[in-house]
């Protein structure tokens, strides 16, 4: 068994266990613990997914209430009204995050802290049926089929395997086809809708999760105390399991257990020590602060980094499935895959493109050139999908342009000016997120590690792609670890990796050494031999000439020549284009 296994099932082990051996006035902190790391560990995921929630309390309050209540309405099995309140939980957030996950900046936690202050306030301005300020008891014990759990250190242990379950499930989403999409959410959209992540979906299904966590955190507390009221779901409460979030770490779902247990032990043992000091007041809310100012001046990225250093490396995941299947192109070069006709765009009042008329045939290798800020990378962002044209069609593979997220599955795959890699995901993760379109495995299937063969089957993919352009070696290291010239290769794996019939390529010889040069041209050619359609926007001239059989020049926003290299280059308006330029360029 490897050493990292057998540390993770010690440590659960010692989770369990652990109700048995305390004293019960520390048992009820360790379950208290518990529940808010389970809310704590949805945080972790929003944060990975690059969202701010201050509204997490707000869905643990409405998992609380409406077990309660059912509950004690009703005389229905508390299993059954959890479950209840829950699915109920989970639609209200789908509804808010629907209306709020379009926003960006610091308009997102506003409204989540919008929503939070107005279903904590709903607990007590809906005095006949929550209560009030002075709450509900009588609320019975967690229980199914007439059978209660009345026991607390049983249910502080039954606490911590819902905790350890959150944890593992996490964990193993992290390294799936979903977990890989999330990694891209918080500030790789563009890159992401690029190769087929549905980018507005996929926010909503991980804020709806995180509700579902903290739903399921507040009925296991109402259940345990067996009373219910609205201020522990008030706002300072959203603030606390931030903070035990960001102090644990949000790279992994283990932080959201570190922080609980460090921000629980630590205020209680502060409560005591000042106590027995004879301080009054909020004291230890001061103290309290500045060591939490001290950890994160410390530990910037939480606890748990710092911890899953000292753990032994984890294995290498399964690659040994068989590869994907690739499609098959075929041969007829007459085949128009791409026809741009009058496109134009406006920002503003300057007009970036003006009439741009351009055809891409089968099997074709075009260079799209032009002096800096002539329109390239523009262009190359409506025929991608990633911005639509204020003038002008679009059609492509005989059809309407369809969605950003959906051009990849038609067979068009795309590079970045600036490299859009995730620099905390390995390389072969990286590369694996070409082939997001080509499997299906979603959110629950991640989850579950239901997807194993079929993750399997894209490392299989990612690491054949790799070793085609010599990053074999480096595949299990940190994409952000790799200088510029390697990170462009990764790029270019990635999009190979999406089994394109159409390749954009954005200035991808950028940085590059002439060995790598070397191969990235052999690349190139050996895939237009196998009839991909690319079209290459590059500074480098030598490069170039050398492997385009056609030349697009684009000059402040307009075609002002086409056609085969020689003659371009020839061209008077191509020469003042350039040497224009560079006139502009030292004045």
């Amino acid at each position: 068994m490897p050493r990292r296994t057998l540390l993770a099932l010690t440590a659960s082990l010692i989770f369990l266990v652990a109700p048995w051996l305390l004293p019960p006035f520390h048992v009820g902190i360790f379950a208290y613990a518990g529940i808010y790391a389970l809310a704590a560990i949805g945080l972790v995921l929003l944060l990975q997914a690059g969202q701010i929630s201050l509204g997490q309390a707000a869905f643990m309050g409405l998992g609380a209430y409406g077990s309660a209540l059912v509950a004690r309405a009703y005389g229905i099995d508390s299993f059954f009204t959890l479950i209840f309140s829950i699915a109920a939980t989970a639609l209200v957030a789908a509804l808010i995050g629907y209306i709020t996950l379009r926003l960006r900046g610091h308009y997102l936690p506003l409204a989540t802290l919008a929503y939070g202050i107005a279903l904590a306030s709903s607990f007590t301005a809906w005095h006949d049926v929550t209560g009030g300020a002075s709450g509900l008891d009588k609320i019975p014990p967690l229980g199914l089929f007439g059978y209660a759990l009345t026991d607390d250190r049983l249910y502080t242990q039954l606490i911590w395997i819902v905790v350890l379950l959150a944890v593992l499930g996490l964990s193993r989403l992290r390294n799936s086809r979903i977990g890989r999409a999330i990694a891209t959410l918080e500030s790789h959209d563009g890159m992401a809708r690029s190769f087929g992540i549905d980018t507005t979906v996929l926010r909503i299904k991980v804020f709806v999760f995180s509700a579902v966590l903290a739903a399921l955190a507040g009925g296991l507390y109402v259940h345990l105390l067996r009373f219910v009221s609205p201020s522990p779901f008030a706002l300072l409460t959203s603030f606390k399991l931030l903070i035990m979030a960001v102090v644990g770490g949000p790279s992994s779902a283990i932080g959201g257990v570190v922080g609980a247990l460090t921000l629980e032990s630590a205020q209680w043992a502060l409560q005591d020590l000042l106590a027995r000091w004879g301080a009054t007041g909020n004291l230890e809310v001061i103290v309290f602060g500045v060591i939490l100012v001290v950890m994160l001046l410390k530990w910037p990225q939480g606890l748990s980094p710092a911890l899953e250093r000292l753990l032994p490396k984890a294995k290498p995941r399964r690659s040994d499935g068989t590869p994907l299947s690739a499609r098959t192109l075929p041969a007829d070069r007459a085949e128009s895959l791409l026809e741009l006709k009058g496109i134009g765009i406006n920002f503003g009042g300057l007009q970036a493109l003006a009439d741009v008329n351009m055809q891409l045939k089968r099997g074709e290798f075009v260079g799209l050139i032009g002096p800096n800020g002539a329109g390239k990378t523009t262009l190359f962002a409506i025929i991608s999908g990633l911005l639509r044209q204020s003038s002008g069609t679009v059609t492509l593979f005989g059809g309407k342009m369809p969605d950003s997220h959906s051009i990849v599955r038609e067979g068009m795959a795309r590079t970045f000016q600036h490299v859009q890699l995730v620099p905390t995901l390995s390389v072969i993760d990286n590369v694996a997120l070409g082939a997001y379109w080509r499997t299906s495995s979603g959110f629950m299937r991640g989850l579950l590690a239901l997807d194993d063969a079929e993750n399997a089957r894209v490392l299989a993919s990612a690491r054949a792609v790799l070793r085609r352009v010599g990053l074999e070696a480096e595949a299990e290291l940190a994409a952000g670890s790799l200088p510029l010239g390697k990170q462009r290769i990764v790029e270019i794996a990635r999009a190979l990796l999406a089994d394109p019939q159409i390749l954009l390529l954005d200035e991808p010889a950028a940085g590059l050494r002439f060995q790598e040069k070397l191969l990235l041209v052999k690349i190139l050619r050996q895939l237009n031999a196998e009839h991909v359609t690319i079209l290459l926007v590059e500074h480098d001239m030598e490069l170039v000439m050398g492997c385009v059989e056609r030349l697009v020049v684009l000059d402040r926003g307009r075609v002002i020549a086409e056609g085969a290299p020689k003659d371009v280059q020839a061209n008077p308006a191509v020469i003042s284009a350039y040497l224009g330029g560079a006139r502009d360029k030292a004045a």
